[in-house]
């Protein structure tokens, strides 16, 4: 599977790297400092893959998931990781986990398996670029999240991760407490059953049925996939309103130069142009709905004077915008 990544987990590698490792990394990734502040973006899982074969690379840290973990904030993960503290027991917080996991990465798929003794975190289908850090740091975070917040001591019983490493597995052994393996084969963090059951300390119920219908909504309108036509479209809904819709200035909204924008674009199979006109096609017929002004639509839109809003329009669906909106009308 091909999937995406949402920025909130290239930040904490962002984090990790001075001034002097930062454009390199850029350069690597082809990401922007931009794109990695849009709350809504997301990237390919290759684009994931590369920042934390970089991120590593440029720190000369192997284990740089585990220097990472122990630094990490509360609330890094926004409201994947708020619902999960607000769950009642580290069962719910975990069932919640596995349900939202795709505002956060869609590129894998991880379920809770629970037998008569352990349950298991576990990576259930694999990104077709896997991030060998980003597992490491998903097992250290959950872990350090668990002990922090059950009400009880938290135990895990066994790690394994699939890949291969450098690093001494004693640092890892100690960071989790419990025995570690690679080249397991499978990615999981395991722990005894009856931890499912503790409680936790966060937990706010009221906060958590608040939480659930935001990150419901969220969920129902996530993006299926990674691009930078998404960002550049959620640019150019803004830039419209203030006539800065041209590719020089969008490109300078996202870190790229425009030549740059251009090439990504026309990697993604799309261009400048068709993205600016299918943004001004669905603002346009909301604008109609909301029952704006021609002229008010046309200035919205960018248009130098509302004829050329009507040609476009009529290029666009075959009808002016006079008679879409009394089509409409009919229609109630």
């Amino acid at each position: 599977m091909a999937g995406s990544v949402s920025v909130f987990l290239v930040r904490p590698l962002v984090a990790a790297l001075d001034r002097v490792q930062l454009a390199p990394f850029w350069a690597a990734t082809d990401l922007t400092p931009a794109l990695v502040a849009d709350d809504d973006a997301r990237i390919s899982a290759a684009q994931f893959c590369v920042a934390w074969a970089e991120a590593v690379r440029l720190t000369g840290k192997p284990d740089l998931a585990l220097s990472i973990a122990a630094v990490t904030p509360p609330g890094a993960f926004g409201i994947v990781e708020y619902v999960c503290r607000s769950a009642p027991n580290v069962r719910e917080g975990l069932l919640r986990w596995v349900r939202y996991l795709n505002l956060l990465e869609d590129a894998s798929v991880v379920g809770l398996v629970i037998d008569d003794e352990h349950a298991y975190v576990r990576v259930e289908s694999e990104s077709e670029a896997p991030a060998p850090g980003g597992h490491e740091l998903c097992f250290a975070l959950l872990a350090q999240q668990a002990r922090q917040l059950a009400t009880v001591p938290f135990r895990i019983a066994r790690v394994d991760f699939a890949h291969r490493t450098e690093v001494d597995p004693a640092k890892y052994r100690a960071w989790f407490d419990a025995p570690v393996m690679f080249a397991a084969g499978v990615n999981q963090l395991v722990f005894p059953r009856a931890a499912l059951e503790a409680p936790l300390v966060s937990s706010d119920p009221q906060l958590l049925a608040i939480l659930t219908r935001a990150a419901d909504e969220l969920q129902a309108r996530a993006p299926s996939d990674a691009t930078m036509s998404a960002h550049v479209a959620r640019v150019l809904r803004e830039a419209l309103r203030i006539d800065e819709g041209h590719v020089e200035l969008v490109a300078k909204r996202v870190g790229l130069t425009a030549r740059s924008l251009q090439r990504r674009l026309k990697d993604e199979g799309t261009s400048f142009h068709a993205l600016r006109e299918q943004v001004r096609k669905d603002l346009a017929r909301r604008y109609l709905d909301e029952k704006l002004s021609i002229a008010e639509i046309s200035f919205l839109l960018g248009f130098s004077e509302p004829s050329a809003f009507f040609r476009a329009f009529k290029r666009w669906t075959g009808q002016t915008p006079i008679e879409a909106r009394r089509r409409a009308v009919a229609a109630m």
